[in-house]
């Protein structure tokens, strides 16, 4: 069985690549192969935000929020990236899915000797299911966007309420995609306005991707 995996300059920046994640690559090599060139070591003219694309493809999602900014044109810019490398962000997701995902990283507890003691779950796919919910809002054409409205909105207000699980980068962006295709009630507005997106003090930096245990803030408020 052939290898999925390529050696490819990007740009000024070499790199091994897993084709059937980005199966642009792989028809790209298909053609240089026809064309009777050398696929040893491939080269392509650079892509807008490549290195973050990557990062995202190959170590979770949630390393985009960390390699970029809260500019939400930079995430435009990625995304359309993703898009041109024809990289699948959502797996066939829907809304519903996506919100599932991003409760995973709630704490879990169960039943032991009378008491529930928490059991600590991995907070990783629920950081990277809110990357992918922010490349549906900003990259999916929706059927109705009046329906999909809400459902978005309790997703997003989901993100932005839990501090303990979502970095100041992802609320702060997830919020500001959500605002700029869709154009929030009064109410909900309100809801989000209650947990701002404060942008960290000093040293202490709120987006990691640690695994660490602690409490999570739930919002009442999802409609």
């Amino acid at each position: 069985m052939a290898s999925t995996k390529i050696n490819i300059k990007v740009g000024s920046e070499l790199y091994e690549l897993d084709l059937t994640r980005m199966p642009y690559f792989s028809s790209f090599a298909d053609f240089q192969q026809r064309a009777g060139r050398d696929t040893e070591m491939l080269e392509h003219e650079d892509v807008p935000l490549f290195n973050v694309a990557y990062k995202g493809v190959e170590h979770g999602f949630r390393q985009c929020f960390r390699a970029l900014g809260t500019d939400i044109d930079q995430y435009h810019i990625l995304c359309d990236s993703l898009d041109f490398l024809c990289v699948d962000v959502l797996e066939r997701s829907s809304i519903n899915d996506l919100f599932q995902e991003l409760k995973t990283g709630k704490p879990q507890y169960e039943l032991e000797y009378k008491y529930y003691r928490e059991v600590k779950s991995s907070k990783s796919p629920a950081r990277d299911a809110a990357f992918r919910l922010l490349y549906s809002i900003i990259s999916t054409e929706f059927t109705s966007e009046a329906v999909e409205s809400q459902t978005m909105y309790n997703a997003v207000l989901f993100v932005v309420s839990h501090r303990a699980i979502f970095s100041y980068k992802t609320r702060k962006t997830v919020r500001a995609a959500y605002e700029e295709r869709f154009q929030p009630s009064q109410k909900q507005l309100a809801s989000l306005n209650r947990w701002p997106a404060l942008e960290p003090t000093g040293s202490l930096e709120d987006d990691v991707t640690t695994e660490e245990s602690s409490s999570v803030e739930d919002s009442d408020c999802y409609d």
